[in-house]
């Protein structure tokens, strides 16, 4: 009779070799990934503009209530034409009225800075800061669908002066020394003056 010692089988044998091929994996991969990877380079601004980020906290105050008060005169402005078919922005009277910030003069408006505001011609609005602490002077264009902010950062900036039948150019306000708020800094969205 033949006695034959046979081992059992538990799979460390091929276990060892899965977990080898597993952390190999894992290292080449770590490795590689690096070389793998996308580079964007993101395009410098232009000498009149400034990224979002690098605002201060006035100015983001004053930004994020531009940009409500941006879609309010949007609307304003769509409702105008449906009723009466005329290109109709809303004064600064009507903003008062519906107690559109920053329009109203209120502890927000005392805080930010106590702009003057006023309405230009079409859809521009400039807000003259009268107080020397709290959010700079700030023009707002809402003639596109995504709002167009622009601040006096420089204190060689002027007001804004626009006539009536004037047709604007965004070439103004860099003339004058204003500086436009890029929200969305990449080659895609970036803003649409230069």
């Amino acid at each position: 009779m033949i006695r034959q010692t046979v081992p059992s089988n538990n799979g460390g044998k091929e276990g060892k070799w899965v977990g080898g091929i597993i952390i190999s994996i894992l290292l080449l991969a770590t490795v590689l990934l690096p070389y793998h990877q996308n580079k964007t380079k993101t395009p410098p601004l232009d000498t009149h503009q400034i990224a979002i980020t690098e605002l201060s906290s006035e100015e983001l105050a004053m930004v994020a209530e531009l940009r409500l008060a941006h879609e309010e005169i949007r609307n304003l402005h769509q409702d105008s034409r449906d009723i009466d078919h005329q290109n109709h922005w809303p004064n600064m009277a009507e903003l008062s009225e519906l107690w559109l910030a920053p329009f109203i003069e209120d502890k927000s408006w005392e805080r930010k800075g106590r702009h003057q505001w006023q309405h230009l011609n079409g859809a521009l609005y400039q807000g003259i800061r009268s107080e020397d602490q709290g959010a700079s002077s700030v023009v707002l264009n809402s003639n596109s669908s995504d709002p167009d902010i622009w601040l006096a950062l420089s204190q060689d900036t002027t007001p804004l002066v626009i006539n009536d039948n004037a047709v604007f150019e965004p070439q103004q306000l860099i003339d004058s020394g204003w500086t436009q708020i890029v929200f969305n800094h990449d080659s895609n969205n970036q803003a649409l003056a230069h």
